[in-house]
């Protein structure tokens, strides 16, 4: 009972113990498999606790303390043979400490390397328990690789293994790979990962960080990226000091852009200092659009931008000219980061070159904000201001300089004292010239120039004079700026006493000659410049391109062409290449051309040169408005096109060239571009011109409400010019209400209007007939002293002929006749015009008679009015007299419209016979109808039952190929002749012909060919 009641206490109490436990027995059998694991992996150092086996008859020993100092010593002063001496000395009786094992190789690499694998080989075999494992070897080996000895580290690898039987573990192939990638070698490393696999081991994020870094080394940048790739794809994140220098080779082997593209494309991370390497590379290649990727990939993966990082950004957005530089800007701000002074001045430069105002302006609002102007700071906006060719704010900022309690330093006072001449303000640049204690010579050039623009020869004589009083010897470049002065004055009496003094004192130059030569030019004396050539050529100096652009500019200021060609040939005979001065002087010819060939010539010659006028601002201007006057808009549409790819940073008169070349190409939305470019990203105000430029685009374009809008949103001051395209777009829209609303507007505001604005208001009513408001606006003229012209009386004329009022009109022009106001045959036409509209015939022999006794040459248009008259009059051989008797008169050709007309007013008359006399007598007269008095002739027959004569002018229409017949009357006359019952004979020939001569034959016009019976409508079509 005892051992019952013993049992079953015992096994109460396990019970007890197992129900208490077993909530825990997964953290039990954790601890215990944990303490058997790590005892397990632990039993190397408990076995290292074991004594020692005897060497020659005693215990091993570690290496002595005084030879570890000495070898400690002699590695720290890099005495490779003293650490081997040291080591030699304890290497046979005891292991080398680890802390010893890297300096003892380092010094068999540096003093004895051909001794390394022998000796290190044999010390290992010799202390086998102590030295012969993983980690030595790795040293070992890790040692070897970083010095780049790849036959001793291959060495090591393959006696490890034989001679020591050491097993090749993951940290030793990850050193070999490493040593491999260091000197170069991919295929090895290749090689080496297969034998790895085979192993079945694994590269740690550790090896494949010494493959990269051993790639870079040697600037091996496809096979670092396809490292980096595989580390990614394998789960490791790549350091982000790996990326970065990655991305600093691939930069220095040109390939930075294309390998950061790859990088995104296999999704490797990039970490700011990455992002900031490429954003620097992209400052350096003044690649504006791999920043903008940039940027926007690293935004959008969260990566957060640096001090460096937004400096790169600014930097290449200001050179870009992109408006986005500011936004970062404030964000840079917003940020925290410190902006100096270094930074808004490099910044600063960089909008000078790209004329980036409105950037250049909120650096300067930072900086007025916080740490405050500087003489540097308003340098650089200075520089921004003068190369947007704003001179006169360049000046304006002496006042806040001195504002500021700050002093313009020497430079700047020179560049202002510049400055202020090219703007006109003379008197400055001498308030200026007084404020230095000593003038260099750049500030009496500045001085000398400031005389020129003032024609002031006396004041510039003076100035040398100071030099020489100052002891300052004046060299031959300010001699050449006052005779420049004397050339702009027009004094050529004491230009050529100068160069006699300048040639005593043997100072003339190639200058001096071209700029007497300009004198020559300026009072268009071509013979003596002509003869300044050949005394220059005596005194052994050979005209340059300006010497001859000098004589080119004058011949074309004398409209003398061919004394301009010759001068051109003369440069191509001497080998002068001609530059954009000579281009451009050539295409201003063209406003004096007398017809296509020299449009032609001018710009053949343009080709030939092979400048590109995008290379040059002055250029560009000159070509863009050649290309729009001669209407060359295939040209213009290319060059605009080539201008897109450009470097060229526009300034506002160049903006204003580009908005009115697209104006005429139809491109409004370009208009815009170009418009919302210079104002709200370039910050540039359009002067009165560039604005008129955008108003007049608009309203060709049909945007007249849009115009409006931004005349009535624009700060720019209202002016007659700005009111007469805005009137213009109103009257070719028919708003005439809308055109008389602003000339009381302008009125209300006092606005001074001129003659030509109040002949467009004037033209808006009478084009109505509101000769009332017509009157009203002409009554004002007076008032504001602008004297009506004869285009003021002609549009009178027009109006009154509108209303149909044409004895006032015939009032008006008696007037201009008397009072001697000048005028065409404009105003009889539009009178005559009036006359077959109102059918006031009594009054057509007058004006003939009146055109006849003032000498009033008759033309196209005059003949054309009256042939659609004497047709509507049912007057046929009056028609045909004024096309024999007026052309004679007004010595004209009668041209292809007039010839149509009369051909029309045969068909109109029931003279169908005479209208195909009419087509083939203008074809023998070279001219060529067009497809609409064709169209006019075939329908015309084909309704008058001339078929078979309708069917002869198609084939002749198309047998020159110069014209065509539409597509409806052709149908018609196939369609007639089916119903006439000539299909086979006449209408299956001519759709033959009709397919021979390539005229697109539709299902419709064969249907018309195959049908028996045409109803009645189709022969009614035409």
């Amino acid at each position: 009972m005892a051992e019952f009641t013993t049992s079953w206490t015992a096994g109460q109490t396990l019970h007890a113990v197992y129900s208490s436990l077993a909530p825990l027995w997964v953290e039990l059998s954790f601890l215990f498999f944990f303490s058997m694991g790590f005892f397990y992996l632990r039993a190397e150092n408990f076995r290292k606790g074991k004594k020692m086996p005897k060497v020659k008859g005693g215990f091993a020993q570690n290496f002595r303390a005084s030879v570890r100092k000495t070898m400690e010593a002699e590695a720290a002063a890099g005495n490779a043979s003293k650490i081997l001496e040291a080591w030699r000395l304890e290497e046979s009786s005891a292991p080398t400490p680890k802390d010893l094992v890297k300096p003892v190789v380092q010094a068999f690499i540096d003093a004895e390397p051909e001794a390394l694998v022998d000796e290190i080989i044999e010390h290992l075999r010799n202390h086998k328990d102590a030295l012969v494992n993983s980690w030595a070897g790795t040293v070992i080996l890790d040692t070897v690789a970083r010095s780049g000895n790849v036959e001793v580290m291959m060495d090591l690898w393959n006696d490890y293994q034989r001679k020591l039987n050491l097993s090749r573990s993951c940290s030793m192939y990850e050193v070999i790979l490493g040593g491999f990638a260091s000197a170069g070698h991919p295929d090895k490393v290749e090689e080496f990962e297969g034998m790895m696999r085979k192993d079945k081991l694994k590269l740690s994020p550790r090896g494949h960080s010494l493959i990269i870094k051993g790639f870079l080394k040697n600037g091996l940048v496809d096979e670092v990226l396809k490292r980096i790739v595989a580390m990614t794809k394998s789960g490791h994140m790549v350091p982000a000091f790996a990326v970065a220098q990655f991305l600093r080779v691939a930069a220095e082997n040109g390939k930075a852009a294309h390998m950061y593209a790859k990088l995104l494309e296999d999704e490797v991370a990039l970490g700011t200092e990455a992002v900031t390497v490429i954003l620097e590379e992209c400052v350096r290649s003044h690649d504006a659009k791999l920043a903008r990727q940039v940027e926007a990939a690293a935004r959008a993966a969260k990566v957060a931008f640096g001090v460096h990082a937004y400096d790169a950004l600014l930097k290449t957005y200001a050179e870009d000219c992109d408006v986005h530089a500011i936004e970062v800007f404030k964000e840079m701000q917003a940020a925290g980061h410190s902006i100096s002074e270094g930074l808004c001045v490099g910044l600063l430069a960089r909008c000078a070159d790209g004329k980036f105002l409105s950037f250049a302006e909120e650096i300067v609002r930072f900086v007025r904000a916080g740490p405050g102007m500087s003489i540097a700071v308003y340098s650089g906006l200075m520089k921004v201001y003068a190369y947007s060719g704003m001179y006169g704010k360049a000046c304006d900022l002496y006042d806040q300089i001195r504002a500021d309690g700050l002093e313009p330093d020497t430079m700047m006072y020179g560049c202002l004292m510049k400055f202020s001449v090219e703007c006109g303000r003379t008197s400055l640049s001498q308030e200026l010239s007084e404020k230095l204690s000593v003038l260099d010579i750049q500030n009496y050039m500045s001085l000398i120039k400031a005389a020129g623009r003032d024609r002031d020869v006396d004041r510039a004589f003076s100035i040398i004079q100071r030099l020489r009083e100052n002891n300052v010897t004046p060299d031959a470049i300010a001699f050449n700026c006052v005779l420049d002065v004397c050339v702009k004055a027009g004094d050529l009496r004491r230009a050529r006493q100068l160069v006699q003094e300048m040639k005593d004192l043997s100072l003339l130059d190639i200058i001096t000659y071209n700029t007497l030569l300009k004198g020559y030019c300026n009072q268009s004396d071509i013979k003596g410049a002509k003869d300044l050539l050949t005394e220059m050529t005596k005194a052994g100096y050979q005209p340059n391109d300006v010497s001859y652009n000098c004589i080119l500019n004058a011949a074309v200021n004398n409209g003398s062409f061919d004394d301009a060609w010759d001068t051109i040939a003369k440069m191509e005979q001497m080998n002068v290449r001609p530059d954009h001065y000579t281009v451009s002087i050539m295409l201003k010819a063209l406003k004096r051309a007398k017809g296509p060939k020299d449009v032609s010539r001018c710009l053949g010659f343009l080709d030939r040169s092979h400048i590109d006028p995008c290379s040059d601002e002055i250029l560009m201007n000159t070509v863009l408005e050649t290309y729009i006057r001669h209407k060359e808009f295939r040209r213009l549409e290319a060059l605009l096109s080539k201008f897109e790819q450009s470097s060229l940073r526009p300034s506002v008169p160049t903006y204003g060239s580009i908005i009115k070349a697209y104006a005429n190409l139809k491109r409004p939305e370009k208009c815009w571009h170009y418009w919302n470019e210079m104002q709200g990203q370039r910050g540039l105000e359009p002067n009165d011109i560039v604005y008129g430029c955008m108003l007049d685009a608009l309203v060709c374009n049909g945007q007249v409400d849009e115009a409006v809008q931004l005349f009535e949103g624009s700060n720019v001051k209202p002016n007659a010019v700005l009111c007469s395209i805005l009137v213009k777009g109103f009257t070719n829209t028919g708003q005439t209400q809308r055109a008389m609303s602003l000339w009381n507007d302008m009125r209300r505001k006092g606005v001074k209007m001129n003659t030509a604005a109040c002949n467009a208001f004037v033209d808006a009513q009478a084009r109505v007939g509101n000769m009332e408001e017509v009157l009203q606006i002409v009554e004002a003229m007076a008032e504001d002293g602008c004297k009506p012209d004869g285009i003021t009386h002609s549009t009178i004329v027009k109006g009154y002929s509108v209303r149909g009022d044409l004895d006032k009109a015939m009032e008006v022009l008696r007037g201009m006749q008397d009072s001697g106001v000048h005028h065409d045959a404009i105003v009889y036409n539009t009178i005559l015009d009036g006359c077959t509209k109102h059918k006031r015939s009594d009054l057509v022999d007058q004006i003939l008679d009146s055109m006849d006794a003032h000498r009033i040459t008759p033309t196209n248009f005059t003949l054309g009015i009256l042939v659609k008259f004497y047709s509507r009059q049912k007057q046929l051989d009056k028609a045909f007299a004024c096309m024999t008797t007026l052309p004679k008169r007004g010595n004209f050709v009668p041209n292809c419209q007039v010839w149509s007309c009369l051909m029309g007013a045969c068909l109109m008359n029931g003279s169908p016979t005479k209208a195909l006399q009419v087509f083939r007598d203008m074809r023998a007269a070279g001219q060529s109808a067009d497809t609409r008095a064709c169209t006019s002739l075939v329908s015309g027959l084909v309704r008058m039952g001339q078929l078979k004569e309708a069917v002869q002018v198609v084939d002749e229409v198309y047998s020159k190929g110069r014209s065509s017949v539409e597509q409806d009357c052709l149908e018609s006359l196939l369609a007639a002749l089916a119903q006439k019952g000539l299909r086979d004979e006449v209408g299956a020939p001519l759709l033959e012909r009709l397919r021979a001569a390539q005229v697109p034959i539709s299902g419709r016009l064969m249907a018309a060919t195959l049908a028996e019976t045409a109803t009645p409508w189709r022969a009614k079509r035409a």
